[in-house]
C-alpha cells in the first residue's frame, strides 16, 4: 500500500478528471520519467549538421526554429557551416538520411556568431519547432541540459548536463561536457531554449542568449511567432516561397568602434562607446556607457538609415528599438531610441580611427 502525504491525498481525491490525477502523481512519483519524455520530444527539433570546408568535414548541431508547410528554418552557430553553401542536415526522425540547406543568414567572420538555415522540399514527420525562450531569468548557478553530438562521445543526439557560470558580455558562459560537435545546439534550462552554443573550451563554454538569436533571425527575414508551433500532420502544405531574400551591400557600412554621447531621459547625458560587425544589410555588435549599462545591438544598415534594438545585459529585460541616420561613409551615426522601461532619447556616435 503507498502511503502518500495528506497534501497529495487531498490533491488525489479532488481531481475533476482522471488525466489530471495521473499527471499530478506522475509529477510527484516520477519527475524523471517526465523529464525523459520532454528530452525525447525536444531531439525532435535539435538536427546534425555536417559541413563541407577546405576537403574537411566539420560537424555541429542546429536548432529547428520554424517548420511552414514544407520549410524547415534552422538556426546554428556560423562557424559551423561558414565556408559551405549548402551544409548537410539530418534529422532525429531520419537520422541517417542527409538533407541540403541553404545559408539565409550568416555573421562571417565572427567566432560567437550565429547563421540561419533553410530546408525546402517533401521533410520528414515528426519534426518539433523548438521555441526560443526569452523570458525567463538566469543569472548563474542554473543546471542545465545540452544535446548535440560531441565527437568524443560518438553517438547521436547525445544528452550532457552543465551548469550556467552567469554571463559574459553578451553571451552565456557555461561549464559542462561539450565539444565542438555541440556547437548550434541548444542550451536548455527547464525544458527551455535558453541559448545556442557557439563557443567550447577546455573549461568554460559559451552560449548566444536566446534573445539574441531570435532578434538576429528576425533580421534575416526568419518571423518567429511567440511559441514556436509544429503543423499538425493533416495540414495542408503551403507552397509559397520564403520572404528572406540574401542581403545586398547597398546599405551604408557600419563597422568598427564609434565612441559619443547621448542625452536620455532617465540618466541625462551618458558617454557611449560601441562596436559592430556587418555581414551584407546585417549588423551586430554591443555597447556600453559610463553609467554601468552595457549589452548586445543587432540591427540592419539600409539606404542612409540604421535601425535596430539593443538589449541590455546589465539591466535584466530591458530592450531599446533605435532608428539612426548614418553619415559621411559610415562615419557618423545618430538618431533616437525609445525603450520598454520608458526611457528615450537621442544618441551621436563617431567612428574611431
Amino acid at each position: 500500500m503507498l502511503n502518500r502525504p495528506s497534501s497529495e491525498s487531498h490533491v488525489f481525491h479532488t481531481c475533476l478528471g482522471l488525466s489530471l490525477c495521473v499527471l499530478f502523481l506522475l509529477a510527484v512519483l516520477f519527475p524523471h520519467a517526465l523529464w525523459a519524455q520532454d528530452i525525447a520530444q525536444i531531439k525532435k527539433g535539435v538536427v546534425k549538421i555536417t559541413a563541407q570546408v577546405e576537403g574537411k568535414n566539420k560537424i555541429g548541431s542546429g536548432i529547428i526554429v520554424k517548420l511552414e508547410g514544407d520549410h524547415v528554418y534552422i538556426v546554428t552557430a556560423s562557424h559551423v557551416i561558414e565556408g559551405d553553401q549548402q551544409p548537410s542536415v539530418m534529422f532525429f526522425s531520419a537520422p541517417h538520411r542527409p538533407f541540403r540547406a541553404r545559408v539565409l543568414g550568416l555573421e562571417g567572420g565572427n567566432p560567437a556568431g550565429l547563421a540561419a538555415l533553410l530546408i525546402e522540399g517533401k521533410i520528414p514527420p515528426d519534426l518539433q519547432a523548438l521555441n526560443l525562450d526569452q523570458t525567463t531569468s538566469i543569472g548563474g548557478g542554473e543546471a542545465i541540459t545540452l544535446i548535440g553530438f560531441p565527437q568524443l562521445e560518438g553517438s547521436l543526439w547525445t544528452v550532457t548536463t552543465g551548469t550556467l557560470s552567469g554571463r559574459r558580455g553578451s553571451a552565456l558562459s557555461f561549464a559542462g561536457v561539450a565539444d565542438e560537435g555541440n556547437s548550434g545546439g541548444p542550451v536548455l534550462f527547464q525544458g527551455k531554449v535558453v541559448g545556442i552554443v557557439t563557443q567550447v573550451g577546455a573549461k568554460f563554454n559559451s552560449a548566444a542568449p536566446a534573445m539574441l538569436a531570435h532578434f538576429a533571425l528576425e533580421g534575416w527575414g526568419v518571423r518567429l511567432s511567440e511559441e514556436a508551433k509544429t503543423p499538425p500532420p493533416d495540414a495542408p502544405k503551403k507552397t509559397s516561397k520564403p520572404i528572406f531574400t540574401a542581403p545586398a551591400m547597398s546599405g551604408p557600412k557600419v563597422a568598427g568602434n564609434y565612441q559619443g554621447r547621448g542625452f536620455f531621459s532617465i540618466g541625462g547625458m551618458v558617454g557611449l562607446q560601441a562596436t559592430y560587425q556587418q555581414q551584407g544589410e546585417t549588423v551586430s555588435g554591443s555597447y556600453a556607457n559610463d553609467q554601468g549599462d552595457f549589452g548586445m545591438v543587432q540591427g540592419r544598415a539600409h539606404g542612409s538609415m540604421f535601425e535596430g534594438r539593443t538589449v541590455s545585459q546589465a539591466f535584466q529585460g530591458v530592450l531599446c528599438d533605435f532608428r539612426s541616420e548614418v553619415g559621411a561613409g559610415g562615419k557618423t551615426i545618430q538618431g533616437n531610441l525609445t525603450c520598454n522601461n520608458g526611457n528615450s532619447g537621442s544618441f551621436a556616435l563617431e567612428r574611431q580611427k
